[in-house]
């Protein structure tokens, strides 16, 4: 509790850093493929975009990273598709013999989304979904979706 009022209590008091049209945006995001991860979105111009995450769990590392065209709906919101590919590590121990096993998993990712950014915070929330394909440890197919919260930079 006390980490979240400090974390309200920075972004309340670096409004100055904000634009409605942010040109970086830092923070959390949570879904499928990567459960929880550090994000980030950053504006090669004003309508392009490139968005990368890390995270991971116990076992585990995941990197995704996506191109992203951007398309304003009005004033704070606007939606975005793109695409882009995922990599990560893991490795478990097996319950019959105690031997630890590490493998990788390489995947294609496409995504479709909505974002707004709030006027009178230098706050920017996401809402995104898609499809997935693995390609090495196995082929496979999925879908998945995530929320981003993140600190607007100028």
């Amino acid at each position: 509790m006390k980490k979240i009022l400090i974390l309200l209590a920075f972004v309340g008091v670096s409004t100055f850093s904000y634009s409605q049209n942010y040109k970086t945006a830092i923070g959390i995001k949570g879904g499928y493929p990567g459960y929880g991860s550090l994000n980030g979105k950053h504006f090669l111009n004003t309508k392009t975009a490139i968005e990368g995450s890390i995270g991971g769990g116990s076992n585990m590392l995941w990197f995704q990273g996506l191109y992203e065209l951007n398309f304003s709906l009005q004033d704070g919101l606007s939606w975005y598709a793109g695409g882009g590919a995922n990599v990560g590590f893991y490795s478990y121990k097996n319950p019959f013999n105690n031997e630890r096993t590490s493998n990788m998993i390489l995947g294609l990712n496409g995504i479709v989304g909505i974002e707004y950014t709030f006027e009178e915070l230098p706050l920017n929330v996401a809402l995104d979904t898609g499809p997935n394909l693995r390609l090495i440890n196995s082929l496979g197919f999925g879908w998945g979706a995530g929320l981003a919260v993140r600190y607007a930079i100028k």
